[in-house]
């Protein structure tokens, strides 16, 4: 195994002009601190951070990340233009890739190692290209590293299946592994393998260039992004109007919301113009923000605040949520009640792992007893996490981002009481199973029709537990129940884990199955504290047979 020693924790500084030419040195020295050329780089924890960019005139390429850049054989060779930089970054991370120019509508772009030469499409198809390429060579890598191990032999004969020797292939260098990956056909796996896990459309911008390495951490596939607007005042909206949460004093701040087009991709991250439905936003700082933070560490310190008196109910529900249902660590549960201004800012100002804010906002702030907090008055935000559970929170909590935060769910616009209720009590029970913050507001957001109010601002794939989640499907059969079980690979990207139900470890994010009886699969489901989808709705293990029973 060829890996690179004494690799640190702070990730070093690479400086780039933001031209063609800047943005393929800092894609050619980004993966200079994996610690492998064989199969193993699949494995999360070969990867670390990569090196951080900062846009600058003069190019400053550390002098250890020259030294310790594994040679591993393989060139990109694109046009001398942004977008396709952008899009081969994922990639040329992966492989470890020479990232060079083409001269200018010389040829299309193209993979080359020793083995030969591949041409790829010209954009738009390129992005197909890639995405399919990383995530054929991704996916065959993972199972030839633990072939060899035998660890995932839920995925034993998928190999040799077709043609593949593991034991040849885990220590050979890359081009070669290259050249019998693309020898079998892209798209053979497509039934084995789980849906990437992220996708982020980025404006290939200068002030995009900087979030590029936090992108390849995440093993985010990159996109251009292509959207269309959305009447946000459609007749339904305005025929609810006076059900909306009250009493209001002034205007909501509502958001222009626009409709991407997605690609392939579990979660969806839009690093562009506008805001999205679908998809969280994240930003630098919100990058910054979370590499710069300690993880949680012992007990979790949540606080609640109860700003709404209408609301009363959900403050004891999502409290008591936050206190007894943590799968990773315990929380210390904290609950204020009609805050002033002065109370909150002090609150938002200081250290928490996690804040739950129920009431209004309005254009002037989150409402207090005596007056509304913008939070882009705050000296900072001490708060890592949130949900701002209020109409038009949206740019409230893009400020805590931008003050400190990592991430947070907010509104779009005005939201009714009860289904507000509904996705914050199940949206801090998802969160405390070890869901990441976006992952946690999609599954919260399967609970009511207005599902696209709600959004989530910041790094979007944060988790405050750490603890291993998992989602079960449940789907009636003639004899009984097929009981689907997964982990996403969110945060382990490559990494296995092991069904209840099997004695053999799989892939993260695909999906083990198994069929019950009735009272097994009851049995099943009650044993564990996971969300349940059953015929489309989210319930919970440990209520799912009484729900059903009631509705």
């Amino acid at each position: 195994m060829s890996s690179v020693d004494g690799v640190g924790t702070n990730p070093p500084l690479l400086a780039v002009s933001a031209t063609p030419t800047g943005i393929a040195t800092a894609l050619t020295h980004l993966s200079a601190r994996m610690r492998t050329t064989d199969a193993a780089r699949s494995h999360p924890d070969t990867r670390p951070h990569p090196p951080l960019v900062t846009v600058s005139d003069e190019q400053q390429v550390p002098p250890s990340l020259r030294e310790n850049r594994l040679d591993t054989g393989v060139e990109l060779r694109l046009p001398p233009e942004r977008e396709y930089l952008f899009v081969a970054a994922p990639l040329a991370y992966y492989l470890g890739a020479t990232v060079t120019l083409a001269e200018e509508g010389s040829a299309p772009p193209r993979l080359l190692t020793s083995e030969g030469v591949r041409d790829l499409a010209p954009l738009p198809e390129f992005q197909t290209d890639v995405a399919d390429l990383l995530r054929h060579v991704f996916f065959l890598d993972c199972l030839v590293r633990e072939h060899r191990g035998e660890e995932f032999t839920c995925h034993r004969d998928a190999l040799p299946d077709h043609g593949l020797c593991p034991i040849a292939l885990a220590d050979a260098p890359i081009p070669a592994r290259l050249e019998a990956y693309l020898d079998v056909p892209i798209g053979a796996f497509d039934d084995d393998w789980p849906e990437w896990h992220l996708a982020t459309y980025a404006d290939p911008t200068t002030a995009s260039l900087p979030c590029l390495p936090y992108l390849l951490d995440s093993l985010s596939l990159v996109y251009l992004p292509e959207w269309s607007d959305i009447d946000a005042q459609g007749l339904l909206r305005r025929s609810l109007d006076d059900f909306f949460r009250a009493p209001r004093s002034g205007p909501v701040a509502s958001v222009d919301v626009v409709d991407p087009e997605l690609q392939e991709g579990e979660l969806h991250a839009w690093l562009a113009e506008g805001v999205p439905v679908s998809a969280f936003t994240p930003s630098l700082a919100a990058f910054e923000n979370r590499l710069a933070a300690p993880p949680p560490n012992g007990e979790l310190d949540v606080c609640v605040v109860l700003n709404d008196d209408a609301m009363d109910g959900e403050h004891e529900v999502v409290a008591r949520t936050y206190r007894e249902r943590s799968a990773g660590m315990p929380a210390d549960v904290t609950v204020h009640e009609s805050l002033s201004v002065e109370e909150l800012a002090r609150l938002l100002e200081s250290e928490h792992d996690f804040v739950h804010y129920i009431g209004h906002c309005e254009v002037g702030g989150l409402q207090c007893a005596d007056g509304g907090l913008d939070c882009e008055s705050l000296s900072g935000s001490g708060v890592r996490t949130f949900f701002l559970n209020a109409c038009g929170s949206y740019h409230q909590g893009r400020a805590l981002v931008e003050r400190g935060s990592v991430a947070g769910a907010v509104t779009l616009r005005t939201v009714l009481n009860r289904p507000a209720a509904t996705v914050g009590t199940t949206f801090a029970r998802l969160l405390m199973c070890g869901f990441g913050i976006e992952r946690a507001m999609q599954l919260a957001r399967r609970q009511i029709m207005m599902s696209t109010d709600y959004a989530v601002v910041g790094d979007g794939t944060y988790s405050i537990t750490g603890a291993e989640p998992a989602v079960v499907h449940l789907d009636e059969t003639e004899d009984g129940y097929e009981l689907t079980y997964r982990v996403p690979a969110d945060g382990r990207v490559g990494d296995g884990f092991r069904a209840p139900f099997e004695s053999c470890r799989r892939l993260r994010g695909t999906a083990a199955r198994a069929s019950f009886d009735p009272a097994s699969a009851e049995a099943f489901i009650k044993a564990r504290n996971v969300p349940v989808i059953y015929d489309g709705t989210l319930y919970w293990s440990d209520t799912f047979s009484d729900d059903l029973k009631k509705a």
